[in-house]
């Protein structure tokens, strides 16, 4: 009789990302990369500098990558924090060349810099999180609060720039 062996996570992990792998779902580095950053292992608050830092519009990509996966972007008189985790299979999104829309690296959906789909496979837009400024007049980016395209007019999903 055959005894079944007890995977590790680190095994497990491993087989996952390498199973994606074969099925065509990514590159071994991004599978790993997204299934290795526990939720738990991101900060939930993240202070993204003073507001008087983000003096022109564009896309800040400092905190894009694991294990933050927030683009802090100022435009249109606001900033908003966005998260970076694409709405179609979930990897991590990067700035396109043109550098005023993101791009997913893995099945090439485009988001806008408001975050709105302009090019599938993505059929949903990209969440926001709350932002504040402190007393020190650091924005501070609160990833326990989302809200989706319908709720971006809430006050609490973007910093009024001035």
């Amino acid at each position: 009789m055959n005894e079944m062996k007890e995977m590790n996570r680190r095994e497990f992990v491993t087989a996952i990302a390498a199973a994606a792998c074969l099925c065509g779902l990514g590159t071994c580095g991004e599978v790993l990369a997204d299934a290795t950053t526990a939720p738990s292992s991101a900060p939930t608050t993240l202070d993204v500098g003073a507001k008087t830092d983000y003096a022109q519009d564009g896309i800040t990509t400092t905190w894009m990558k694991a294990p933050n996966k927030v683009a802090v972007i100022r435009h249109d008189g606001k900033i908003h924090a966005t998260t970076t985790i694409c709405t179609h299979r979930g990897a991590t999104i990067r700035q396109s060349d043109d550098a005023v829309s993101v791009t997913c690296p893995r099945h090439h959906a485009q988001f806008d810099i408001e975050g709105n789909v302009t090019k599938g496979p993505a059929k949903v837009a990209l969440s926001r999180y709350a932002i504040s400024v402190d007393a020190n007049g650091h924005l501070i980016v609160d990833k326990t609060q989302k809200f989706t395209s319908d709720q971006w007019d809430d006050p609490n999903s973007f910093v009024k720039v001035g």
